[in-house]
């Protein structure tokens, strides 16, 4: 069950509810949302707050569905926790090592896949599959994206990116006068697009990484689109697999 503010992640007669925050990361998510991907932020509201995790910061509470940098989508309800605040922090406490202020990962271990091990915790069930799909798809083709974008979080515990650095994510919220990048981001421009060929039509997602020249840049495009195709290949090919079971 999703909605809006729900029951605040406090106590009730059947216990704590457990909610998941989700956020956007980018306006590309009007698009990817309805064929169950898209660049999300996530945090675990209980008890009236909401845990996540970031670069640079670790595991770190905040205000409920007030992400800095990304734009609130929806509350899931997943279910109630029997337990007490100090089962909660018992819980938190045994995760911060794994998830700890310099092991953030975009692709392997990011804010998501925190959300999905906090939850577990509490309720023994994993997140909605959609949440961090992108992520978990981008596994096979990781390789073709900078090392610092990897590293870095686009929201995180002190009102922006986890790495305090990193221009390489197009999100909700950011106050480009105060934004602390290089000024030769890591990745910009127009980027990968979703649909139609059209310029006009164009979605950027992560932007256009910037080599060394125009013979550079045309052959790292030609094998991310290859990258691409494969990875929509073998999701089709899962959820396929998924229908004929």
């Amino acid at each position: 069950m999703s909605g809006g503010r729900g029951y605040e992640g406090g106590r009730t007669r059947m216990g704590t509810v457990v909610l998941l925050n989700v956020y956007d990361l980018s306006p590309a998510n009007e698009y990817l949302h309805s064929i169950g991907l898209g660049l999300h932020h996530s945090g675990v509201e209980i008890l009236g707050k909401e845990y996540s995790f970031a670069s640079g910061g670790g595991v770190f509470d905040s205000t409920p569905k007030e992400a800095p940098g990304a734009k609130f989508r929806e509350s899931i309800e997943l279910g109630s926790f029997e337990g007490g605040s100090a089962e909660v922090s018992s819980a938190i406490s045994d995760l911060r090592e794994e998830f700890g202020p310099d092991r953030y990962n975009l692709i392997r271990r990011n804010c998501n896949h925190f959300a999905n091990a906090l939850v577990w915790r509490l309720l023994r069930r994993t997140i909605p599959g959609h949440v961090n799909r992108l992520a978990n798809i981008g596994q096979c083709c990781s390789c073709f994206l900078p090392k610092k974008l990897l590293e870095e979080s686009p929201v995180g515990p002190n009102g922006g990116g986890g790495g305090g650095s990193g221009g390489g994510f197009q999100v909700y919220g950011r106050d480009k006068k105060n934004d602390c990048s290089s000024s030769t981001p890591a990745f910009s421009g127009a980027g990968n697009t979703l649909g139609s060929q059209d310029a006009g039509s164009r979605v950027p997602l992560l932007g256009s990484w910037r080599g060394g020249g125009k013979k550079n840049d045309e052959t790292l495009t030609d094998r991310r689109e290859k990258a691409r195709m494969a990875a929509l290949a073998r999701f089709e090919a899962q959820n396929a697999g998924s229908d004929r079971e």
